[in-house]
């Protein structure tokens, strides 16, 4: 079997991905700002006192999206080859994982979805959620997990 290396850093933002949450975040706030400073300030009745809150919140969220894609410090990857399967991505909080082939009972790969189920030895499921990551490289790693899971002769099962 063919070993699979992914690395998941470099299909993330884009430079110009993430100047842009980052100027959209600015905007939100501005506009945010502009919106208190007329109810406060300027005495405008016509804007409503929940307009900056909502373009605050807004704003708070694309800056959270924002810093994520700029500060991510781990590097993502998917690697699986004969002994092991292991991997490291996600949104937040990315930890390494890996699983050996031996002590991989069963794989259940749903239908459709960007999704993989180890089931272990001792009875643990884990889910591999691929939704995160792009179409392209989630079809590669499911169609290598369906592969590599032929080659080792494990029960493969379909939902």
């Amino acid at each position: 079997m063919e070993a699979l290396r992914l690395n998941l850093s470099s299909n993330d933002f884009t430079t110009a991905k993430k100047a842009l949450l980052w100027i959209v975040g600015s905007m939100f706030m501005l506009g945010g700002l502009w919106s208190l400073y007329m109810i406060v300030a300027k005495n405008d009745t016509s804007i409503r006192p929940g307009l900056p809150v909502v373009l605050f919140l807004l704003s708070a969220f694309v800056f959270f999206v924002a810093a994520l894609a700029s500060f991510r410090k781990s590097k993502q990857f998917f690697h699986v080859d004969d002994e092991t399967i292991s991997y490291r991505y996600g949104l937040i909080s990315s930890r390494h994982r890996s699983y050996k082939w031996a002590d991989i009972k069963k794989l259940i790969m749903n239908y459709n979805q960007r999704k993989a189920i180890l089931i272990l030895n001792n009875d643990k499921q884990i889910t591999i959620n691929l939704n995160w990551i792009q179409k392209t490289s989630s079809q590669i790693i499911l169609k290598h997990l369906y592969s590599a899971s032929k080659d080792k002769g494990l029960p493969l099962a379909r939902k």
